[in-house]
């Protein structure tokens, strides 16, 4: 085994008592993932149920946000659980976990990036919105949203599988500071630092735009509204507390930077920006409101009669 590989040296890496660190992370991840189901459930049971919502892009994209966002805490729940039981977790393991999550983290953050743009187009140019997001370009940006998320992250995890060294039981699941196990290659240290310093800068640099382009016109008096200021910088807020994790779990910032108490910080901050999707997204939208509670409504008749 190469002492860079050495499981003493990079056992040396955890500062919280492992019992303890795993308990928390478990704690938070089950509290969150059933929060968010809670707040999610109703959204996607009214919008999957309604094919004239399923219609409307934006609502299109927040069912399929809905469900990445849903997939991804679901397991970042399982293997915060398998942590805490087993006290450890093999390299193997621990990558494929990782690499499931991070497709996931990139669905999310291309799903959030479309609905940006398209509530941009629909502002800017109403009268022909149906003619530039038609529904076959919906059904094909969604459909290669979630197809190459998962094709470039399967690839990744292949390289990093079939270049690993050494398969051994790790106390913490943190890829980054696992890679001096992976053979001298980097290949897969060079796929996840594309995806950090390319993909990711340009989906926020995307949303960010579009963010500023609506607060200019908003300026100019064209969308003057208070709740339509209190949406964008909710939504400003939600896309700045999910990218933190990203960024500070991504391969720019060196492994011996990386701590227990960043973990948790980390974890933290994405569950609120996890929460506040449906929140921002999906109940302060009248049309969702007024569904919600027709459906409240009619489920309240049988026992009437």
């Amino acid at each position: 085994m190469d002492i860079p590989c050495n499981v003493s040296i990079l056992a040396n890496q955890t500062q919280i008592e492992s019992s303890i660190y795993h308990l928390v992370e478990m704690v938070i991840m089950c509290v969150s993932c059933s929060l968010n189901t809670m707040l999610s459930l109703p959204l996607a049971w009214v919008i999957t149920r309604s094919p004239s919502l399923l219609r409307h892009t934006r609502f299109l994209l927040l069912a399929h946000l809905l469900l990445c966002d849903s997939l991804q805490q679901l397991l970042w729940t399982i293997k915060a659980v398998l942590l805490r039981s087993r006290e450890g977790m093999p390299v193997t393991q621990c990558l494929i976990f990782s690499a499931a999550i991070q497709a996931c983290s990139l669905v999310d953050f291309l799903l959030s990036t479309a609905m940006a743009v398209d509530r941009f187009v629909a502002v800017k140019w109403p009268l022909r919105y149906e003619l530039l997001i038609c529904t076959r370009r919906k059904r094909a940006a969604v459909t290669a949203i979630w197809t190459l998320s998962f094709v470039v992250i399967a690839v990744a995890l292949g390289i990093s599988l079939s270049t690993i060294q050494v398969n051994f039981s790790f106390q913490r699941c943190r890829p980054l500071i696992l890679m001096p196990c992976l053979s001298e290659t980097s290949a897969a240290l060079l796929y996840c630092t594309l995806g950090s310093a390319v993909v990711l800068p340009l989906c926020s640099l995307t949303i960010l735009g579009c963010f500023c382009l609506l607060c200019r016109d908003m300026h100019a008096g064209l969308l003057c509204s208070k709740r339509a200021w209190v949406t964008l910088t909710l939504q400003a807020v939600q896309t700045l507390l999910f990218s933190v994790p990203v960024i500070t779990e991504s391969s720019l910032i060196p492994g011996h930077l990386h701590s227990d108490a960043v973990d948790i910080a980390a974890t933290i901050t994405y569950n609120l920006g996890v929460s506040l999707i449906p929140l921002v997204y999906g109940y302060r939208s009248r049309e969702l409101q007024q569904r919600i509670r027709q459906a409240a409504h009619m489920s309240k008749v049988p026992n009437l009669t």
